[in-house]
């Protein structure tokens, strides 16, 4: 049975990584480093969206996503170093990570407006971008953050139990990457709601121990973030209903992140999760009229559901006495 697990896993990830090089490409940094890109720039493109991955996750999950934006934007989405095909990187901190953002945008996008759409860990890593650059808000025409990590309340769970078994998963999912037990669990399965080339690229993204090795990584790395205190563009955040610790905590502290701007809606996506918000077609395309449609232009505009109130009570529940 070791043997047929080894063999099942080393397998899933042969196919993965051949099918992954088939379909994307390689995009070549300066420091000849690849970055695994797949673009969509069509000629009659009018704006783009850049697309930021959360932690562990690669960059097809925003597969119906893409599918469902209209026939005039544009899309780029990425695997972010140690990700994929994409080349590790040896350096630390979120400044690296801006300036990959950057380059994406002036090879791809150009000119052309830009939505700058994240979901988790890449929710932050957009509105932070955006927001310590003065220069990067130039053509943004909003961001959107897609139930994101907000850094303050990841840095209180330090050393509590939830930070502890975070550490001990991860770690647990590189042995069962390595020995191919992940190909076998029932849990590789439970949001596989894509298409099956998609589905298959996934399991394989997931059966990887880089993959894990990566996301461990990047989970301690975020810790060191910044705060987000201010953003000069309009912002969209977008908010699974179901949380799988405490909703009403979930809000408030989704509530936090829409008052860095001052053009901002927030948006509860109702009978989503975290993981469905982009893996469930139906959520996903609730995503994408967002991210299309027109921008906020007023503080904390209205929310395309009645649940804002949940959102406004969440946030004085909240706020620091």
């Amino acid at each position: 049975m070791a043997g047929a697990s080894l063999l099942t896993g080393a397998v899933t990830r042969f196919t993965g990584k051949r099918e992954r090089a088939r379909r994307y490409t390689l995009h070549e940094r300066p420091d000849g480093s690849l970055v695994e890109v797949d673009v969509h720039i069509p000629p009659q493109a009018q704006r783009a969206v850049l697309f930021d991955n959360g932690m562990g996750a690669p960059q097809e999950y925003w597969d119906w996503v893409c599918r469902a934006l209209p026939a005039d934007m544009g899309y780029v989405r990425f695997n972010r170093p140690g990700y994929g095909l994409s080349t590790p990187d040896t350096r630390y901190g979120a400044e690296s990570h801006f300036e990959l953002l950057q380059e994406l945008r002036d090879t791809y996008i150009a000119d052309l407006p830009v939505v700058l759409a994240g979901h988790s860990l890449g929710g932050y890593f957009v509105a932070a971008y955006a927001a310590r650059h003065p220069d990067a808000v130039k053509g943004v025409t909003q961001v959107v953050m897609i139930d994101a990590t907000e850094v303050i309340s990841l840095r209180h769970a330090r050393r509590t139990d939830v930070d502890r078994w975070s550490h001990q998963r991860m770690v647990m999912e590189q042995v069962f990457a390595a020995t191919g037990l992940s190909v076998f669990r029932p849990a590789m399965n439970v949001n596989q709601q894509y298409r099956p080339d998609i589905n298959r690229s996934y399991k394989a993204f997931l059966a990887t121990p880089r993959t894990w090795a990566t996301a461990h990584r990047e989970y301690r790395d975020a810790m060191t973030y910044p705060e987000l205190t201010e953003l000069d563009c309009p912002l969209t955040v977008i908010t699974a209903e179901n949380n799988i610790g405490d909703n009403t905590l979930h809000a408030g502290i989704q509530a936090r992140l829409a008052v860095i701007s001052e053009r901002a809606r927030h948006h509860f996506v109702v009978g989503s999760d975290h993981e469905s918000l982009l893996s469930a077609r139906k959520h996903a395309e609730e995503v994408t009229e967002l991210i299309a449609g027109e921008p906020p232009r007023e503080p904390l505009g209205p929310s395309w559901r009645p649940s804002v109130k949940v959102t406004r009570a969440a946030q004085r529940e909240e706020e620091p006495a």
